[in-house]
């Protein structure tokens, strides 16, 4: 049985809002566990210890969550059960313009770059909601040997670092996404997720299917 490991990092704990979405999606998943790092204010040294732990607890899948989104249950398990070595979902930023965080492939005319289940072949998304298989991790560790710290025997990998790469400065998730897609493999964002981003007093829900759905030439437009 896959065994799935949940990983939430945050400064004080995860919202009223993601206690309850990860509560209506546990009756959803088998053999999934739940593991946070709390306090740590460098965030790619947060998820690249509870990846460690992660992998020491024999995982076969892990699903980082940020601790101010919330979901539909079943939106969970579609991540999860989405074939894919990287997958994610994607919300939208905190401000009242609907905008999504990430970056994906068009044709030429203009339109996401689909495969056939629907996801869209992205170029960057946000760590918020993502998986990465166990396999995806050696990959990734074979690739990039800097990134490795710690015990050989045990060893770590920064997944998430950050910071200058060819002459642009890239934050945790956007550095991530460059390093696999540039020496690993692809990335596949999953567009019809109900996620919401929450802020301390608003709620910011999103649907990046729908919101395509509405623009020029969408089924919706103008809606």
């Amino acid at each position: 049985m896959t065994k799935i490991v949940i990983a939430t990092p945050s400064l004080a704990g995860p919202t009223e809002p993601y206690k309850r979405a990860l509560a209506g999606s546990a009756p959803l998943l088998e053999n999934a566990h739940f593991i946070q790092e709390i306090g740590n204010p460098y965030i790619s040294a947060a998820r690249a210890t509870m990846l460690r732990k992660a992998m020491d607890g024999q995982a076969d899948v892990v699903v980082f969550i940020d601790y101010d989104l919330s979901w539909k249950p079943e939106d969970l398990l579609t991540l999860i059960n989405t074939p894919g070595e990287v997958v994610a979902g994607t919300y939208r930023f905190k401000k009242d313009e609907e905008e999504y965080m990430g970056g994906w492939l068009t044709d030429a005319t203009g339109r996401p770059v689909l495969r056939d289940d629907g996801c869209i072949k992205a170029h960057r998304i946000p760590a918020g909601f993502m998986k990465i298989t166990k396999e995806a991790v050696d990959k990734f560790m074979r690739a990039y040997p800097e990134l490795i710290y710690g015990s050989r025997y045990a060893a770590a990998v920064d997944l998430f670092n950050h910071g200058a790469i060819d002459g642009v400065w890239y934050g945790e998730d956007y550095a991530f996404s460059k390093r696999w897609t540039e020496k690993c493999g692809d990335i596949w964002l999953i567009p019809d997720l109900d996620i919401a981003h929450h802020s301390s007093d608003r709620e910011f829900p999103g649907n990046l299917h729908e919101y395509l759905m509405r623009q020029p030439g969408g089924a919706k437009a103008g809606q």
